[in-house]
């Protein structure tokens, strides 16, 4: 399937009700870019500027530290990739956004999207609904990270997520999920039994 900006049409349709006249105010601020396996997203030490809906392909977010990559997230297709809190705080961002795969994204300026929630019922109920889910999200991860055994975190991620570990290679997951690619090996070979 070609990507088209109808998926995001589509996607802000489940949480709100949209007409026409409100669908062109936000498909006037979008912009389709095509990434590349490794091009970057956004950029650690800069402020994000921009926020992008994914229409196909998958992302990572990474921080390095002291010089080691670490994977900390992943997004796909009908997901928001962008730093919310580099955008809302207007500071400079910790972490990479980097491309795993070829990908299709409609990107729209960050603050060009806030006014438009802040000038509009409509709008605003979809900001909130992404926020809420994007704070939900947030909680289960950390909770996950503190509290979950890798294999544990694995299940899960097969569970929510099982076409990210087709699509990311597996030294990228076993980062994701703060163990070495051995590590990740075992608790593959232990769940196949």
């Amino acid at each position: 399937m070609q990507p088209s900006i109808t998926q995001f049409r589509t996607y802000i349709q489940q949480l709100i009700t949209l007409n026409d006249e409100e669908w062109h105010a936000v498909e006037a601020l979008i912009e389709i870019k095509e990434y590349h396996r490794k091009d970057l997203f956004h950029m650690e030490g800069e402020i994000c500027k921009k926020a992008g809906f994914i229409l196909q392909g998958c992302f990572r977010s990474v921080k390095d530290i002291e010089g080691e990559e670490r994977t900390f997230d992943f997004a796909v297709e009908n997901e928001f990739v962008t730093d919310y809190y580099s955008i809302l705080t207007n500071s400079l961002s910790e972490f990479n956004i980097i491309a795993v795969e070829d990908s299709v994204v409609a990107v729209m300026d960050a603050q060009q999207l806030l006014r438009l929630f802040d000038g509009d019922r409509t709008w605003q109920k979809f900001g909130r609904h992404v926020a809420e889910q994007t704070c939900c999200y947030y909680q289960q991860r950390l909770l996950s990270a503190f509290f979950d055994a890798p294999k544990k975190r694995y299940e899960k991620l097969l569970a929510e997520s099982p076409d990210i570990i087709l699509r990311v290679p597996q030294h990228i997951i076993a980062n994701y999920l703060g163990v070495t690619k051995e590590t990740l090996s075992r608790i593959r070979k232990k769940m196949s039994r």
